[in-house]
């Protein structure tokens, strides 16, 4: 499960100031997490089930061919620590669902190449900002050893658009992301299960970034954020799904800067 962020201080109200960031449409292109930005909070739940058709073969050979099936439920101003009290969000501030194809290119052990198109639709409370979504893009994704740890080098070329229903201007964008992840198990145990920390790091460039905190990205062309995700190894699961990590960063965006809880994968 991974989480995404968008908001919306008055859905459908476009302005200025850096509190009215609004729309969903490119929440499952932006990260993972609960977002906490000018007295806001976002929380985004992101999910990726996927039909395999193909299996990869090894040394850039036949490429896996996937259906997947990307959807993503939000809520805003939602508080977190209700969850301590088991109070759930009475509605839904937004959802939206992007299928498609994606390649898997096995290149070796370390190394898989994921080309991937998609397209689909958002729904938010306020109709303006209803839009067809779609994107396209390659992911590559590195795996290594350092300092007694699991690393994950992932970078992602990415493009994708929103077209909107009402009067809200159309927007896309172009990013190049590059992350990294460590995973270390620590000493220390509990039901056979060790405690794993993970520092990790994204940078994103976007080419084109969207005009403003509207399309809940921020306009700068570098952004970054720094964190540390907690879990343990092997994972804790529930009929059969592996319950989510959780994290804190910080991510420096312009207008759109603030903490970010992680569920899930960083990126």
């Amino acid at each position: 499960m991974r989480a995404a962020s968008t908001g919306a201080a008055s859905p459908g109200t476009y302005g200025s100031a850096d509190t009215q960031y609004a729309n969903f449409a490119f929440a499952s292109e932006i990260g993972s997490g609960v977002y906490e930005i000018s007295g806001s909070v976002i929380t985004v739940y992101t999910f990726q089930p996927y039909y395999p058709l193909r299996g990869a073969q090894p040394n850039g050979g036949r490429p896996g061919i996937r259906l997947i099936f990307p959807f993503t439920v939000g809520f805003f101003n939602f508080d977190t620590n209700d969850l301590l009290h088991l109070h759930l969000p009475s509605s839904i501030g937004a959802v939206s669902f992007e299928p498609g194809v994606e390649l898997d290119y096995w290149m070796n052990d370390a190394w898989d190449l994921y080309p991937y198109v998609k397209a689909g639709g958002t729904a938010a409370s306020s109709s303006d900002v209803n839009a067809v979504i779609w994107g396209a893009g390659i992911r590559s994704d590195y795996r290594f050893e350092a300092l007694a740890g699991a690393g994950l080098w992932r970078s992602q070329f990415s493009y994708a658009g929103a077209y909107y229903h009402g009067d809200v201007p159309n927007e896309s964008f172009t990013r190049l992301r590059n992350g990294a992840e460590l995973r270390r198990n620590l000493d220390l145990t509990w039901h056979s299960r060790a405690l794993q920390l993970s520092p990790y790091g994204i940078v994103d460039v976007y080419f084109n970034a969207p005009s403003g905190p509207a399309s809940g990205i921020a306009p700068r062309t570098f952004q970054y954020e720094l964190g540390l995700m907690i879990g343990v190894s092997p994972q804790w699961q529930v009929w059969g799904w592996s319950l989510p990590r959780l994290g804190v960063g910080w991510r420096e965006a312009g207008v759109l800067s603030g903490w970010r809880l992680v569920l899930g994968d960083p990126f």
